[in-house]
Parts: structure tokens; sequence; C-alpha cells
């Protein structure tokens, strides 16, 4: 008997679509779906598409203690990283149709969240909902979810809000462009931060609330929600980079970089403060660098038992008025020490984790953060009030008492050295 034609016609277009459905290993499941900008109701092509598994409970965002002991500052970082290893989170891509599929997703519930350049990040969308109170107890309203069961497929389609948008130039002030300046955009008022459990979704939020001014000084940034924000330019000034032998970590982590809010406040508190609305473009934001009226301060740090320089130590200023702003430097071989970019006003000056120090010996393993050292003694912090008015300020000097039961303030860091592979002194 021959088979007819219809019945023909149907089988090999159900082989062709059982060939073309992604598949999920046993005990997942498999989401599909496609993705739309919401401005033009066009195919998202290329667009980051997010499964982000709803946590079981949330924990209120606590802000690191910088002056908590150093056990305590290990098990916050040991339990972050903990905590990251039972979450489920799944990206994925559309393609040039806009659909995606994502397999071997595991069976739960999850948040979908999809974006791109200029649309609403995922952290935005968990930020928006908080700002308008939302039940933290409870799936976030206007989050689209999804139940995932063993070995099925599931289908989810998506659309991307297109944010608001802030861009300008960055100049200093002889009108010249300010080239490499890392701006960013943040809310003006302090807002509820997201659970911790969020976290994870922060990486593309990063990257998509950040601009890297051009040759000619011009920056970007875009997706932005609904709210008041400030516009800051972050220049890194005398700081120096390197690999192996010529890398020094705690000497570049020392070094403060120089911070403006548009127009041109050196404080957060005398920014201006722009409103965006739901797919606001606001253009020509100029962010001016003033040097005139910042001022240095110059000192050196030295023992007080023989008034030998130390070769290693943190000077940092701190506004008494302002404590968000800070100005930082490393102690060179002589224990000399310099800070720029210093406006009037009333300061604490403070020298810590003084060290005087000698090369480690070298060792087999390959280590890109610089030479081992070896710490030969340790000294106490000190610090002290200064006045800056309209001129520098010269002769900051410290003479530093030996700390006879030093605590060993930088064993956080040389763990994490150590988990990546590289050589500390013991």
């Amino acid at each position: 008997m021959r088979p007819r034609p219809l019945i023909l016609a149907l089988s090999l277009l159900a082989l062709a679509a059982s060939a073309q459905q992604p598949s999920s290993r046993q005990g997942t499941g498999t989401v599909t779906g496609h993705v739309t900008a919401g401005d033009t109701q066009l195919p998202a092509r290329f667009a980051h598409v997010t499964l982000f598994g709803i946590p079981a409970k949330v924990t209120a965002y606590k802000a690191p203690d910088p002056n908590a002991s150093e056990d305590a500052q290990i098990k916050a970082v040991t339990s972050a990283f903990a905590s990251l290893g039972k979450m489920n989170l799944i990206n994925t891509q559309t393609d040039t149709d806009g659909n995606y599929a994502a397999t071997d997703v595991p069976p739960g519930d999850y948040y979908v969240f999809a974006t791109a350049t200029g649309y609403v990040a995922p952290l935005s969308q968990v930020q928006a909902a908080i700002d308008a109170g939302a039940d933290l107890s409870k799936p976030l309203p206007g989050i689209q979810t999804l139940h995932v069961t063993s070995d099925h497929s599931f289908t989810a389609d998506a659309t991307m809000t297109r944010g608001g948008a802030i861009s300008g130039t960055v100049l200093w002030d002889d009108g010249s462009p300010v080239s490499g300046a890392i701006i960013t955009v943040q809310p003006k008022a302090g807002k509820a931060h997201p659970p911790a459990e969020f976290n994870l979704l922060g990486i593309a939020n990063v990257l998509g609330s950040l601009s890297i001014a051009d040759d000619l000084g011009h920056y970007r940034v875009a997706g932005l929600i609904p709210g008041d924000y400030v516009v800051l330019a972050t220049i890194q000034s005398n700081g120096q980079t390197g690999f192996g032998a010529s890398a020094n970590l705690k000497k570049l982590a020392s070094v403060s970089p120089l911070l403006v809010y548009a127009p041109e406040a050196v404080h957060r508190a005398d920014a201006k403060a722009i409103s965006v609305t739901q797919g606001d473009d606001h253009r020509d934001v100029t962010i001016t660098l003033r040097l005139g009226g910042l001022h240095t301060i110059t000192g050196r740090v030295a023992s007080l038992e023989d008034h030998h320089g130390i070769n290693s130590a943190t000077v940092r200023l701190t506004d008494e008025k302002d404590p968000e702003f800070a100005r930082s430097a490393a102690v060179d071989a002589m224990g000399n020490y310099k800070l720029n970019f210093v406006p009037p006003g009333t300061y604490t000056l403070n020298v810590g984790d003084a060290e005087d120090t000698e090369p480690g010996k070298p060792t087999a393993k390959p280590n890109i953060f610089g030479p081992p050292e070896k710490t030969l003694r340790s000294y106490v912090d000190a610090k002290r009030q200064i006045i800056v008015t309209d001129t520098n300020v010269t002769g900051q000097d410290f003479e530093m008492a030996i700390d006879t039961n030093p605590s060993r303030g930088d064993d956080a860091l040389k763990k994490a050295m150590e988990s990546l592979g590289a050589d500390t002194p013991k």
C-alpha cells in the first residue's frame, strides 16, 4: 500500500520540528521564547535573556563594615560565595529573529529577564519593583515568572523596555577633552538596596550603567529607570600597573582616583540632580574638571625609633563633613607621600598598614601580583586633623610607633591571591 501524500508530508514536518527542538538532559527542562523591543515592536536581535531562580527567602541588604575584624571580613566573603553556589542562573542570547532557547534548566521557579544595550537591565527591574514598595517575601510584581518541571518544554516570551539615557562631554578646565574617564550614573538619593540574593544580577547592571569617554570626551549611559540621578566622572591618577616583577598590587590599590560630579562638583552633595522619566534622553550634560582650587598635601612617614623612612604604608585623607570624599596614596621607598586634588576643608589624615618590608624569596610558581614581600616589622596606625585653605600643605610628617602585637590585616587579600595561584610570603 502506497503512503498517502498528506500523511507523508505531515510526518516529514513532525520529524523536522523534532529535529529543531532543543533538547535537555534528563531531569531538567527546556525554555524557549521570543523577545521583542518594546519601543519598536521589532525582534530583539542578540538580546540577553536571563532565567534567574526565585530565591526561597531574601536577606535584607547590609553594607560592608570597613571596621570589621579580619575574621569577620573573611567570613562575609566566604558566605557570599557560598550563597552564589545555591542560586540558579542561566544566561542565553536571542538569534537574528529574536528567538532564544535555554536547555538543561533545573526544575524550579524563575524570573525571566530580557535586555540589551539601552534597555532596562535585570537588577534595575528589581530596583524599580522595590522602589514601588514590593513585598520582598513574594515574587516581585511586574517581572515575568516561570515554573519549570523535569523533562518538559516551556515558552516564555519577553518584551524589553527602553530606558532613559544621559550623555554629554567631559572636559578639563582649559576646554580640552578628558579621554578615558569612567562615567557612572548613580541615584541621587539613597535607595533601598536589592536583597543580597540578587547580587548576581548586578554584573549586567555594572556594564550598562557606565561609559568610558572617547577621544573627544564624549560619553553616554543608557537603560536608566525613572528617577533622579547624579553623573560621576572617575579619572585614575598617579597609578602604576604591571604584572610579574613589575607589579605592586598594594600600592596600586592605595591610590585613589580623581572624582568629579556634574557639572563641576567634588562633593556628591553639590552635584546637580538630573530627573529621568521613561525613555528620556538627556543630552549635553557637561562635566568640567577644574584643577584650580585643588591642592596637594605632602609629608613623610618614618619610624619613631630611629627615624628611618617606612617603605610600605597607606596615607588616607577623609573629609570630616563629607565621609564619602577621600584621597589616598602609598608611600615611596623613603616613606614620602603626596596627596593630590584636595579642595579646601577640614580633614582627618590617617596612616595605616605601615610596615618595613623587604623582598621575599623568589618562587618557581608564576605570580601575576608581583614578587612576594616579607614584613620585618609593623607600626601602630596614626592620625591627625588637618585644615586645607587656599594653598598646598607641606611637612605633614608622621613618626610611627612599633606595633608589638600586629594583626595581619592583609590576610584576606593574601588568601584571595593564593586562591588565584599567587605566591605570598609566610
